[in-house]
């Protein structure tokens, strides 16, 4: 009997020690699989986080891209300007002063005909007799007489006449002609001298092309670029 019951107890022990080895695998098993789940997560996570990190880095080496070409144009632009600004051109029209490197000038009146005689009486001039005194243009031509104050303001530049052009819508150039014939009109004809000094008013001729039209006058100081629509 001793025996038998010696034997039973020692059998519920190994049975004992079984179950308690089974529980124990399933308990390591179990904590595999967590530690495993655990280690996929914190990758994914990690992963994810790169991404983010690194579509942070792309956007903001694009919004640098787009800020450095922004700044280039910018740059650019200025350059641009800034050649504008160093050859400035002043415009002006009939009528209106500009002042332009140091010189104001004003075109106060323009004439055309291709026969001129007592000009003077037509423009109202007071105090002149009618002569018989007539100038004809060239066969296609015509003149153009342009009447201009100009008054030195500081300038360091003088006007040489043979510098001032007259030009056409077709490109054709004309410069100031010998116009000594203004005086015996009864005209108020601006000097022939170069201008470096003081107030100086007068009309100055040009013959140019008898249809010619877009007519515009200019002076190429050192600084500035004169234009006047005529």
């Amino acid at each position: 009997m001793k025996k038998k019951t010696v034997l039973w107890i020692l059998s519920m022990a190994v049975c004992g020690s079984l179950l308690t080895g089974c529980g124990t695998a399933e308990k390591k098993e179990s904590e595999t699989i967590a530690a495993t789940e655990t280690a996929e997560t914190s990758a994914r996570e990690a992963g994810e986080t790169e991404n983010t990190e690194t579509s942070a880095g792309e956007a903001g080496e694009t919004e640098n891209t787009e800020t450095v070409t922004e700044e280039a144009d910018e740059t650019e632009n200025t350059e641009e300007t800034g050649e504008v600004d160093k050859t400035s051109v002043s415009g002006s029209q009939i009528g209106a002063q500009v002042s332009v490197s140091g010189w104001n000038i004003t075109v106060e009146d323009v004439q055309k005909n291709t026969s001129l005689e007592n000009v003077s009486v037509e423009l109202g001039y007071t105090g002149v007799e009618k002569s018989n005194y007539q100038k004809e243009a060239e066969s296609g031509k015509t003149f153009c007489l342009v009447k201009m104050l100009i008054e030195k303001d500081g300038s360091k530049e003088t006007i040489d006449w043979s510098n001032l052009k007259l030009t056409d819508g077709e490109g054709n150039e004309y410069t100031r002609i010998e116009d000594d014939f203004l005086a015996d009109l009864g005209m108020m004809r601006m000097t022939g001298n170069t201008l470096n000094f003081g107030k100086n008013e007068g009309w100055i001729a040009f013959e140019i092309n008898e249809n010619a039209d877009g007519l515009e006058l200019s002076y190429p100081f050192e600084e500035e670029a004169y234009h006047c629509a005529l």
